[in-house]
Formats: structure tokens, C-alpha cells, sequence
């Protein structure tokens, strides 16, 4: 015998409100209902879910494991008829069409886009930011992940990103990261747990062929506030690690890149170089609210789960505890001027 959805929505209402008597109010059933539903559930489990006592019911350590699963196996049901309507109703895409930048989350789009739609996911990957949010404002897609560089200072993303009515283009951030060099496991300053971007004054930097301006505008003046001019050069992400493995150029790399041999990631000291992974979407577009919260919502737990699975990242965040709070789900949101992002609301 297996668990049935009535009895995992009976079990799911009484952690919610911590009474039986008011479980069965909000689902609309009798007392003795509840009750019946719930020991059928603990018969199923083999144990008591819940304790009950002064302070109401309570979950036992096995009702907590069967809790999240109910929540979990709930919400997909949820989100399946949802699914199923917005399909009868033919308002819903059969397959969500989304620009990506290339990056950690492209792979990780590829699931949880059917798993919060319902839908197929055409993802279309290119360097650059400019022709994905073209490509959204003309309908060509329904949603974008991109990753801007912003000036020391500057909204996570760009003014006017939600300027006018319906069609125009809005914005969360799902990540704000710090950037770090990538450098020649020779380099003098490899193995350094942190070094002042002042210190690679006169190395040649990589950008890949594509970047947006951004990019380079931030190194740039990140480079001036350091005291130096920056020398760069465009080159192929392949050809640029071959050099910066050769000890010829340095280049700048997301915290949670995988470097390989030869090839080592340098923290720069006081966060200079930065990104901001932004999740696109249109205004009065064919994906409601709810849907792009829940995304949004499954990307920042995979950036996280990405970024912070590299030893590295993981030793400089205990250092830098700031990193670690998670972005504010706004519409258009501005993280603070230490870079850091805000909890949701």
C-alpha cells in the first residue's frame, strides 16, 4: 500500500497549522475525516508522523521526512495542472523558448524549465547579453539568462529594464558573484589565498571575442581605481586558456569554473571585478508571474549549489560570509554597494 494524495494533503495541512481541528477546517472536512486520513498515513509509514500534545501536533523525525515529500509530490501536482490549463486554454507555449549566456546554468535550464512549466525548453546559447534581450523584446523568445558586469556602484540590472507597460522587459537577479583572475599555474602569485588587483599591473588580459562591452568597461576602470591602465586582447575562451596556461595573459573567470591542469583561480582582494546573473522576462508576456518566481526560485538554489560546490569558493566564502545571502526576487533589483544580494521578501 502507498501513501494517497488526500492523506498527503491531510499531512501536509496539520504541519501547516499544527491542529488537526483547523487542518480539517481549511480542507474543508470533518474532524474524524482528518483523523481516519492520518492514521491511515502512519499505518502506511509504520510509525507516528506526529506527536500531539499542549503545544498542538508536532512532526516526529519520520513525519518531518514524509512532510517534505508530501510538500515536494504536492507542488508538482500543482504545477502539472496548472500546466494542463494554461495548455487547454492555449496560452502556454509548447516549448519555452530561452536565451542563455554561456555559463554554469545552461544545462541545469534543460530541467528545471519542464519541471516548472510542463513544457518542452529551446535553449539558445551565444556570448553576450544585447541579442538575447532583443531576441526577448521581439517575441522570438520567453524568458533570458544573462550575466552583466556592472561599474563598481551600478544596479545588478541596467536602468530602464522595466521601463514602460506591457512587452517590456523585466528583471531578477539570481546571482551576484564575484569575479577572480585565472592565472598560469607558475605565476608568481599563484597559491596566494588573495591578491590586490594592483599587483597584476602590466599583465595582458583575455576577453573572449562576443563579451559585451561590460566586461571590458569594468576591468577597465577597475584597473584605473587600482592605479594602472589595463593592457587586453580578444581571444577564443580555448585559446585564452592557452595562454593564460602558457603565462601570457590572465583572464577573468566566474568563482566556480573548473580550471584544470596548469591553470589556477586568483581572489582578488576587495571584490573589483564582479557579475550579475539576471533572469529576463516579458511584461503581460505568456509567462505569469508565478511561473518565473518558481524559476527564478530553482535557478538561485543551482547557482548556489554550482558555484559553492569548487573547494576554493567554498574556503573564500567562509572568509567573505556576505556572499552567501541570496537575492531579493524584485522586479528590478539593486544590490547593495558591497555587492552583496538580499534575502527574498
Amino acid at each position: 500500500m502507498a501513501l494517497e494524495l488526500r492523506q498527503l494533503r491531510v499531512v501536509k495541512a496539520i504541519a501547516d497549522e499544527g491542529s488537526l481541528t483547523v487542518a480539517a477546517r481549511r480542507l474543508g472536512m470533518a474532524q474524524p475525516s482528518v483523523s481516519q486520513a492520518l492514521a491511515q498515513a502512519e499505518r502506511v509509514a509504520g510509525a507516528a508522523l506526529f506527536r500531539r500534545g499542549a503545544r498542538g501536533a508536532l512532526p516526529t523525525p519520520l513525519g518531518e521526512v514524509v512532510i517534505g515529500h508530501a510538500r515536494t509530490v504536492l507542488d508538482a501536482m500543482e504545477r502539472m495542472t496548472d500546466a494542463v490549463v494554461r495548455h487547454q486554454e492555449d496560452d502556454w507555449p509548447a516549448a519555452v523558448r530561452i536565451g542563455c549566456a554561456p555559463g554554469l546554468l545552461v544545462a541545469h535550464l534543460s530541467v528545471a524549465v519542464p519541471l516548472v512549466a510542463g513544457s518542452d525548453v529551446q535553449i539558445t546559447t551565444a556570448a553576450g547579453t544585447a541579442g538575447h534581450l532583443a531576441a526577448l523584446a521581439a517575441g522570438r523568445t520567453e524568458a533570458a539568462l544573462v550575466t552583466h558586469f556592472p561599474m563598481p556602484g551600478a544596479a545588478a540590472v541596467p536602468e530602464g529594464a522595466e521601463a514602460g507597460g506591457r512587452g517590456a522587459l523585466r528583471g531578477a537577479v539570481v546571482a551576484v558573484e564575484p569575479l577572480f583572475a585565472g592565472v598560469s599555474a607558475r605565476h608568481h602569485l599563484a597559491g596566494r589565498p588573495e591578491a590586490d588587483l594592483a599587483e597584476l599591473a602590466g599583465e595582458q588580459w583575455c576577453l573572449p571575442p562576443g563579451s559585451d562591452d561590460d566586461l571590458g568597461a569594468q576591468l577597465t576602470e577597475a584597473c584605473r581605481r587600482a592605479g594602472h591602465p589595463v593592457a587586453v586582447r580578444g581571444a577564443e575562451y580555448a585559446t585564452a586558456l592557452a595562454l593564460v596556461r602558457e603565462g601570457h595573459a590572465v583572464l577573468p573567470m566566474m568563482p566556480g569554473s573548473r580550471t584544470g591542469s596548469g591553470l589556477v583561480l586568483l581572489p582578488l582582494r576587495g571584490e573589483p571585478l564582479t557579475s550579475a546573473t539576471v533572469l529576463y522576462w516579458r511584461a503581460g508576456g505568456p509567462l505569469p508571474e508565478e511561473w518565473i518566481r518558481s524559476l527564478w526560485e530553482h535557478l538561485v538554489r543551482a547557482q548556489r549549489d554550482i558555484v559553492e560546490a569548487v573547494p576554493l569558493y567554498r574556503s573564500w566564502l567562509a572568509g567573505h560570509p556576505y556572499w552567501r545571502t541570496r537575492p531579493r526576487p524584485a522586479t528590478l533589483h539593486r544590490p547593495p554597494s558591497t555587492g552583496r544580494a538580499s534575502e527574498p521578501q
